[in-house]
């Protein structure tokens, strides 16, 4: 579950069941450029160029007919119209993140191992605002609009809370809290750039046993600004973590500004979304069938991306708009 994280990066075809895939590119808003799939089942993304503002038009009139104004419920994305028929799924969980403090019933401030345990070589250390409510720094706040996760250096008078760890951050998960097998998962983030920045959604199997599956909806490596990635990775009968591939899906401007990501999960498929558009497929009986729960979390530093350094700012921020769960009704 630990460093075994970063064995993603490697691309590991042990899946004779998983198709291979090409890029074929559009254009979307920001010039959003996504990898569509070859010979899977994914239907052919659309190659034309559609004005920013027409898509704007577009979202704000589905939203206008998704749900009654009176229904009470968040109405659903122009995005996750285009990823699934809302009528046919139901809304199982959610935050709308509209408060100003965390929904204790919901969320976890700590990952599932701790904060004691650093993994990845990580720099950061997260803090468990739960279990040290009088923390010097609390990385969780809200703009009004969107909670806000920070990672910033950390300060000479949490130096020995922090184990020592060169940044503090924030992690937080729905372990024992809400967890989900199969339906559609969506969140709206704003990633920072910089270097070393290294932002995920994810989601582990609760109990962690059997395939032990490891699914991330988005990471993000803040020295390339352009590119969110998806993947997903579970144990062998022999212990070995195995993934179809690390999958990186072109957005010039995926740090600027909100951005939709959403998988679908099914008996036998993941597909992954970026704004609506599908952008990569994972197919074959090692898909996961078992229960996941949900983590966000900004780390810094780390196998995968480089060290921070002068350039990265401070503070560095996560935003996350919403994330919301459907299941088929």
């Amino acid at each position: 579950m630990l460093n075994q994280k970063m064995r993603i990066t490697k691309t590991m075809q042990t899946c004779s069941v998983l198709p291979k895939y090409r890029r074929s590119a559009v254009s979307v808003s920001l010039l959003l450029t996504l990898a569509a799939c070859g010979d899977n089942g994914l239907e052919e993304l659309q190659k034309e160029r559609i004005q920013a503002a027409e898509l704007e038009a577009q979202q704000k009139l589905l939203l206008s007919e998704a749900l009654p104004e009176d229904s009470g419920e968040p109405m659903p994305s122009a995005a996750t119209q285009k990823a699934i028929n809302p009528e046919e799924f139901d809304l199982v969980f959610n935050d709308e993140f509209n408060d100003t403090s965390l929904d204790a019933s919901k969320w976890n401030t700590a990952l599932a191992w701790g904060t004691d345990l650093i993994i990845n070589d990580e720099v950061q250390y997260y803090v468990d605002i739960q279990a040290n409510p009088g923390s010097t720094i609390n990385p969780f706040s809200f703009d009004g609009e969107a909670l806000v996760i920070s990672a910033v250096p950390t300060p000479a008078s949490m130096e020995a809370e922090a184990n020592g760890q060169q940044y503090v951050s924030g992690a937080l998960t729905t372990l024992d809290k809400f967890d989900v097998q199969y339906g559609y998962i969506e969140a709206r983030i704003d990633v920072p750039d910089g270097a070393g920045l290294w932002p995920s959604i994810w989601m582990l199997g609760t109990e962690f046993e059997g395939l032990k599956p490891q699914l991330y909806l988005m990471e993000f490596n803040g020295a390339n600004p352009d590119s969110f990635y998806h993947n997903y990775n579970y144990t062998d009968e022999e212990g070995n973590l195995r993934s179809p591939r690390q999958h990186e899906v072109v957005v010039n401007g995926a740090s600027e500004g909100f951005h939709t990501i959403g998988v679908r999960w099914s008996v036998g498929e993941l597909t992954y979304y970026v704004n609506g558009y599908p952008t990569f497929q994972v197919n074959g009986e090692n898909v996961a069938s078992q229960a996941m729960y949900l983590i966000m979390n900004l780390a810094v530093g780390g196998l995968w991306v480089d060290a921070p350094d002068d350039t990265t700012p401070q503070p560095a921020q996560l935003k996350v708009d919403y994330v919301r769960v459907y299941q088929r009704n």
